[in-house]
């Protein structure tokens, strides 16, 4: 019969199939196990960041432009590469790769503001990857050949932005995006097991509530979590938690500050050069800066309310807010100004026209006074 069988090209190619179907002589049911034998080999999670990122896991972290998505990845990957801890959070010291896609020229100008802040060494800080590049199949390889040969296993890579290696032609496609989202899960198999963190942009019409990122659910569903971060007040503080999803415990909400700090260097204006850094904020902290922006809130409002004449400046002065120059600190009557606005409390009916009250502003207005 065997002679036969290695006679006939169609039954040996038969034989063949079935000697793989059957795994060296264990048919199929052998690949079903007892529940005591699955649950041997598992082992606890590695937190990177306790309680917050596991190694070998692909999250995406979704905020808005200028919510600090990459002041907040930038010091987590610092202090991950230099062994520090993030806030009061524990971390796995281990080294870090940093996709610098959306702006790497940014990116050089932070690096510098936080060896400045942070007193680290320049050899502390994560290894960059400048530019960004469509991240193909044939790319895909190449970078993991590239982080293999660093001679150096990963604990973190961060992808800043998910829509700087896309490699489709529409991010919102079900189909093109699900693949991405594959794609990028490879790089959990880098030397050493790496989280992977994609920083990214949220659908269309994003509020704190829906911060979902880009790619509809199958971009979603190929994550073990999403992250967001969202700020109140821009520039100053936001707050990393998650939405969506995420594979693991839930964890508090964790503030950040976000520090103008100079890097060291002076531009062409013999001025020095500023760049955002973020650090950890406790929880008592971050419940004083949100009452502190609400009071402020109420002295703009109150102010658009008794004198809808004065200019920034003036609201300013009259509430105090002057730098050490005695300068009007516009900033914060503009910053208090976009969150009445999106509060519904004050209305612009024509760009570079007057702020005017709604009737809800109006009503809490009167509850200030």
């Amino acid at each position: 019969m065997t002679g036969e069988i290695e006679n006939d090209p169609l039954l040996f190619e038969l034989a063949q199939i079935t000697a793989r179907f059957r795994g060296n002589g264990r048919d199929r049911s052998g690949r079903i196990l007892a529940g005591e034998a699955f649950v041997e080999g598992h082992s606890p999670a590695a937190w990177l960041i306790d309680g917050i990122v596991q190694r070998g896991r692909l999250y995406s972290c979704t905020s808005l432009t200028g919510h600090g998505k990459t002041a907040v990845w930038l010091y987590n990957a610092c202090m991950i590469h230099s062994g520090r801890m993030i806030g009061q959070l524990d971390v796995f010291k281990g080294n870090v790769l940093y996709l610098a896609g959306e702006n790497p020229t940014d990116l050089e100008a932070r690096m510098l503001g936080m060896l400045q802040t942070y007193r680290l060494q320049p050899g502390l800080l994560p290894y960059v990857l400048p530019g960004g590049f469509p991240l193909t199949e044939e790319e895909m390889y190449t970078l993991k050949q590239e982080v293999d040969g660093l001679g150096a296993p990963l604990s973190l890579i961060v992808g800043d932005t998910a829509s700087s290696y896309f490699p489709g032609d529409d991010e919102n496609s079900n189909v093109q995006a699900g693949a991405y989202a594959r794609s990028l899960r490879t790089l959990t198999e880098c030397r050493g097991n790496p989280a992977v963190v994609v920083l990214s942009h949220p659908t269309k019409g994003a509020a704190r509530g829906n911060l979902l990122p880009r790619g509809g659910g199958a971009f979603l569903n190929e994550m073990d979590g999403n992250l967001v971060l969202w700020s109140e007040s821009q520039g100053e503080v936001t707050e990393m938690h998650w939405c969506g999803k995420i594979r693991g415990p839930d964890f508090a909400p964790l503030g950040y500050r976000l520090r103008p700090v100079p890097t060291g260097l002076i531009d062409e204006h013999d001025r020095p050069e500023v760049t955002i850094v973020a650090e950890p904020m406790s929880d008592e902290a971050v419940a004083d800066h949100s009452k502190q922006s609400i009071a402020n809130e109420d002295t703009v409002l109150r102010a658009l309310h008794d004198h809808p004449e004065w200019s920034y400046g003036q609201i300013a002065r009259e509430a105090g807010w002057v730098d050490e120059d005695g300068q009007p600190m516009k900033y914060l009557v503009q910053r208090a100004l976009r969150t009445l606005c999106d509060d519904k409390m004050i209305v612009q009916r024509r760009k570079g026209g007057p702020w005017e009250l709604t009737e809800k502003g109006e009503k809490e207005a009167k509850k200030c006074n």
